[in-house]
């Protein structure tokens, strides 16, 4: 089974530590999610994953052949149309030539009748389009790829409602199909309804939760919300 193991990792920047002993595990064919206040660390988290920030203890390993990573940012040229950003897209993240239909195939499977809303963005200039609608088009277009690790941060945010209903049957679809799926959001509802399992960073670590009731219990409150503020809230260890 392949997997990513994060083992004590520490990282600090200068005298401020943002890990301390923290550790987390993502199978194959399996979606995880990971919860964190603005600032806690969760984009600096994935940069550490994809080599971009180095470490000041623990380990970082996978045993996956090809790992994908979508951003918060999202820059497009605005005299491209969209299907010009896919090309480009393509050219940096796949070893083998991905088409439009390859893709459209993938996530149709995935969403039914998602193809026609996708093939509208397509052809739209990148000026003309939302940010939501650019960041729906990014993580379809990336899961179309053949990766076996797939990283998103805050993929649905920004994004309206019929849109994260696609993102999430895509990356459902996916996960199915055996790509293993590590996704921030500041949803809770979301990450608990989708996810197989999730983490919750606070006090310098990863907090492991498989189920809703498991996170109410632990941090208390009458809501998720609630809950994640008092998790939120908690000193620095």
């Amino acid at each position: 089974m392949k997997r990513l193991i994060v083992d004590a990792l520490d990282v600090r920047y200068g005298q401020h530590i943002l890990f301390k002993s923290a550790s987390l595990e993502v199978e194959a064919g399996t979606m995880t999610g990971l919860l964190g206040p603005n600032g806690s660390g969760k984009t600096t988290f994935f940069d550490v994953i994809c080599g971009l920030k180095k470490i000041n203890g623990g380990e970082v390993q996978h045993s996956f052949s090809k790992l994908l990573y979508l951003s918060q940012i999202i820059a497009t040229p605005p005299v491209f149309r969209m299907f010009d950003v896919f090309n480009m897209m393509m050219l940096f993240c796949s070893d083998t030539r991905v088409t439009q239909r390859h893709a459209l195939e993938k996530i149709e499977k995935w969403s039914p009748g998602i193809a026609e809303r996708y093939c509208e963005i397509w052809k739209k200039k990148s000026s003309l389009c939302s940010y939501g609608e650019k960041r729906w088009f990014f993580t379809l277009s990336l899961l179309s790829v053949n990766a076996d690790l797939v990283i998103l941060d805050e993929p649905t945010a920004g994004v309206d409602p019929e849109f994260r209903y696609h993102i999430w049957r895509c990356l459902e679809g996916a996960a199915a199909e055996g790509v293993a799926i590590l996704v921030s959001s500041h949803n809770i509802d979301e990450i608990a309804t989708h996810c197989d399992d999730f983490y919750m960073l606070s006090q310098q670590r990863f907090n492991h939760f498989s189920n809703a009731e498991g996170f109410l219990s632990r941090y208390g409150g009458n809501t998720l919300d609630e809950a994640f503020i008092h998790a939120a809230s908690l000193p620095r260890t």
